[in-house]
């Protein structure tokens, strides 16, 4: 395992990104596996990863993505689209020699994936996503929530600078609210258990009291400290800005696919679990129209943070496919 509190800071497509990479002890595969951690996580989230993964024989890559961790902070909104954040795992490949890589990312990490998948698929081997289904927005992600979830729907709330300090406040107790399992009873990303709007509008009970939290936080006190130390340094601000640059994001789309996405024809790995009703496994079901060599694996007893919460079983998943798409 890397030393989390020691990266490597190396500056590619303009911005210094701390990396955190492990290799296998001979020959490494051709191509690297590259972490892409979502919000609010760090490439610590991948802890539980990068041994087993370089013990099959690849160079395991993960970086704080910008504006997180101890990696740069960008002042302005605009420098964190999803085109530079691609253009940073472009980066990464050159950096370290590579012509392509096999990326998997997790929930806002996921958009870095299918985006690589897009926008810049002769740089990919093969692509996972986890707890995080893809989106192919008919129009700007801003309005289409407003139109199908509500005006307190968090992709809204997380625009605002209240949500931001709110967030800044107490760090530990931003993580304590979102890294949860489910109980029973869900948890504050899903206490209906459906995706539903009221889901959606999850964020807003942060303001609440924390006894009324239900299910149990992830973390024990050194994993929670670590993250609320780094966010601490940087605030959230950065993280949120990759929600706020969702209209931008949009924009490039309409941009460089004006008739529609082209289809990933690499291989794809799917990965949802049984109790995560935000990102639910279901709509996973929509990619035969993206992709065209894809499977679509489900993590039991896992909710949101399929890494954290069920980390064996997502290791064996992905040693399993890696095995199968590397002969």
């Amino acid at each position: 395992m890397p030393d989390f509190f020691s990266p490597d800071v190396i500056a590619v497509n303009g911005v210094q990104l701390a990396v955190y990479e492990q290799r296998p002890e001979g020959e490494a595969k051709p191509w690297p596996v590259v972490l892409c951690h979502g919000m609010p996580e760090l490439a610590y989230s991948w802890r539980h990863q990068f041994a087993p993964l370089a013990e099959a024989g690849f160079h395991v890559i993960a970086a704080d993505m910008r504006g997180v961790g101890r990696s740069q902070i960008f002042p302005e909104k605009s420098d964190y689209t999803l085109a530079k954040r691609l253009d940073d795992m472009c980066g990464l490949l050159d950096h370290f020699g590579y012509e392509q890589g096999i990326f998997i990312g997790h929930d806002f990490g996921g958009t870095i994936v299918w985006g690589m998948g897009l926008y810049h698929q002769d740089r990919v081997k093969a692509l996972c996503a986890c707890n995080s289904p893809f989106a192919d927005m008919p129009m700007d992600p801003l309005d289409l929530y407003n139109q199908l979830y509500g005006p307190k729907n968090y992709f809204a709330y997380f625009q605002t600078q209240e949500c931001e300090d709110k967030f800044n406040e107490d760090p530990a107790r931003t993580f304590r609210f979102y890294a949860r399992r489910d109980t029973g009873e869900g948890t504050n990303l899903s206490r209906s258990r459906q995706h539903d709007p009221e889901s959606i509008a999850h964020v807003h009970w942060i303001h609440d009291d924390e006894t009324t939290w239900p299910g149990e936080v992830i973390l024990n006190d050194e994993e929670l400290d670590y993250y609320a130390s780094a966010y601490t340094s940087t605030g959230f601000g950065g993280a949120l800005n990759w929600y706020r640059c969702l209209p931008l994001d949009y924009e490039y789309q309409k941009q460089v696919y004006a008739d529609g996405l082209p289809t990933i024809t690499v291989p794809v790995l799917a990965v949802g679990s049984e109790l995560d009703f935000i990102a639910a496994h279901h709509f996973y079901d929509l990619l035969d129209g993206y992709c065209s060599h894809w499977q679509k694996v489900v993590i039991e007893n896992a909710g949101h943070w399929t890494q954290q919460e069920q980390p064996e079983a997502l290791n064996a998943v992905l040693l399993d496919w890696l095995k199968d798409i590397s002969q």
